[in-house]
């Protein structure tokens, strides 16, 4: 399987069945990401316990990508804290950009390794990364529109 292939059946997967998708009942937390460059809309609910997410859930208009990596996001995120959740983006963000080699904590993020070819697409990927530190900061908005991966 290539890495095209790869990408194209990961994100479909996510994009069609997301993972933690709906609403969270009574979460502590919560913000809206958006991305004004292609109009993606995210919203994340975050129930922390102890500094850690406990549970969170999201809902998104928006492209594949942000819908597919906002549902990897979520998969990868039960049990992280602020640190946690910055290190696994750090990593992730340094694999879009080519600097670093897929790691086994990224999970099905890796998946997206094809968006190295896409520059600009790279905002739509790390979208939910902004709304999900938005809301662990207790911001109510994100938005990727002046980030780069």
């Amino acid at each position: 399987m290539t890495d095209s292939d790869l990408y194209q059946q990961r994100v479909l997967e996510h994009q069609r069945a997301p993972r933690h998708y709906g609403a969270l009942a009574a979460p502590t937390h919560r913000a809206d990401g958006e991305n004004a460059l292609c109009g993606d809309h995210l919203h994340y609910d975050v129930r922390l316990a102890d500094g850690r997410i406990a549970a969170l859930a999201f809902t998104a208009q928006a492209c594949a990508i942000t819908t597919a990596a906002a549902s990897m996001l979520a998969v990868l995120a039960s049990g992280l804290d602020a640190a946690g959740l910055a290190q696994l983006e750090a990593r992730f963000a340094a694999f879009l950009r080519g600097e670093a080699e897929a790691d086994p904590t990224l999970g099905d993020l890796v998946a997206l390794g094809e968006l190295r070819r896409y520059p600009a697409r790279r905002q739509c990927a790390l979208l939910p990364f902004a709304t999900l530190r938005a809301a662990l900061a207790g911001a109510s908005t994100a938005t990727t529109a002046k980030d780069s991966a």
